[in-house]
């Protein structure tokens, strides 16, 4: 792990006072200056549970075990906090990496002790286990000590194969519990009390159920504070199943930098995508799409990097949209320096039951190891 320069204290300490949604000061938020102003952690894990890359906001160590075929235990060392409250849990995300149809969900976490212990399960089409190469990211925030009327900035949910939330894997920046139900069979509504930017990132990821093999769960759309979640079988049935999703203007982790977007299956949609810089609102930055054959390739490029000079961390995420499936990284390439950065991401998506989806519709999201400071 690295520790960035005292300049990141000084934005932390801008930014927390110019935000209407002020980090919390806590390790891994704005007192601390170790690349994000809340606590959060990714990595990208080979299928022998070696790392592409590790990022820990604590300062802790990341670690990876292959515990059997196909399942994997990733530690967060210091990012948990074990006093439960609303949203103390924080939420997890996964996206396997690589080329093939293998997938991948969370098994579950813990966070009986300051370590978030996340067991990840990938599975092949027929619903066998196997190894894979994944990303993974954790978070968690501060529950707002009274609700308040600000735009809902992030949001992240834990929601059960029956439509279920739980206050303490449940977090709202408004101080409203988000609220899902469980429409039909496999098909669940989630809303975002006081959400009202429709460009947002958005991730989805499915959770082991009561159901075996690799289930899982994808977007059918989203508008305004609102969402569809859909689940399927690897079998193409229609099933209940848990999920986990985040919601964030500028994310998963408020204010880092990176990019998210929404790609139609031909290009990004230009209201629904963003990309951060290194100083909020004044670093050029993009996010731009494309496709060839069934391959989409998003880049993220312009001023972005280390406050430090240091190594830049970089993960991406992807969300199948339009019904039930998953989107697979199937590789991650960056090259140059801020102010002229670019990273490269191409995804190709399935659907539940493993076949290649040849427009593909999704949600993206590209994280990165520094947040954004102000002009």
């Amino acid at each position: 792990m690295r520790n960035h320069s005292l300049a990141i204290v000084t934005i932390a300490a801008a930014l927390a006072t110019a935000c209407t949604d002020p980090p919390p000061a806590e390790p891994g938020t704005a007192a601390s200056p170790l690349g994000a102003y809340r606590p959060f952690g990714f990595a990208r894990v080979t299928a022998s549970a070696g790392f592409v890359t590790r990022f820990n906001s604590s300062g802790g160590a990341v670690t990876a075990t292959r515990t059997a075929v196909g399942r994997y235990r990733v530690d967060f060392a210091g990012l948990a906090n074990p006093v439960s409250s609303d949203g103390s849990r924080g939420i997890a995300h996964v996206t396997a990496e690589g080329s093939g149809n293998v997938r991948c969900r969370l098994f579950d976490w813990a966070t009986a002790t300051t370590t978030a212990a996340i067991t990840v399960e990938c599975f092949a089409a027929d619903g066998a286990a196997a190894d894979s190469a994944f990303a993974i990211m954790y978070q968690r925030d501060i529950w707002p000590t009274t609700p308040n009327t600000f735009a809902t900035q992030a949001a992240f949910t834990r929601v059960s194969s029956a439509g279920a939330v739980r206050s303490d894997e449940d977090h709202n920046s408004s101080g409203t519990h988000n609220v899902v139900t469980r429409t039909a069979t496999g098909r669940y509504t989630v809303r975002i009390p006081n959400a009202t930017s429709a460009n947002a990132s958005i991730i989805v990821t499915p959770l082991a159920g009561t159901f075996a093999g690799p289930l899982v769960c994808g977007l059918l759309g989203w508008s305004g504070d609102t969402g569809t979640v859909e689940c399927r079988s690897h079998t193409g049935v229609v099933v209940n199943n848990p999920f986990t999703l985040t919601y964030a203007a500028t994310g998963p982790s408020m204010e880092q930098q990176g990019g998210h977007g929404l790609f139609d299956g031909t290009a990004l949609v230009p209201a629904v995508s963003w990309a951060l810089g290194k100083y909020a609102w004044c670093s050029p930055a993009t996010i731009t799409g494309s496709r060839s054959g069934s391959l989409a390739s998003i880049t993220v490029a312009g001023d972005l990097g280390a406050w430090d000079g240091g190594a830049f961390l970089r993960a991406s995420f992807a969300t199948r949209q339009g019904g039930a499936g998953y989107c697979k990284v199937e590789a991650l390439t960056a090259s140059g320096l801020a102010p002229s950065s670019t990273a490269t991401t191409t995804v190709r998506c399935y659907t539940s039951t493993g076949a290649v989806v040849a427009a593909p519709v999704f949600r993206f999201v590209h994280t990165t190891s520094d947040p954004s400071g102000p002009c």
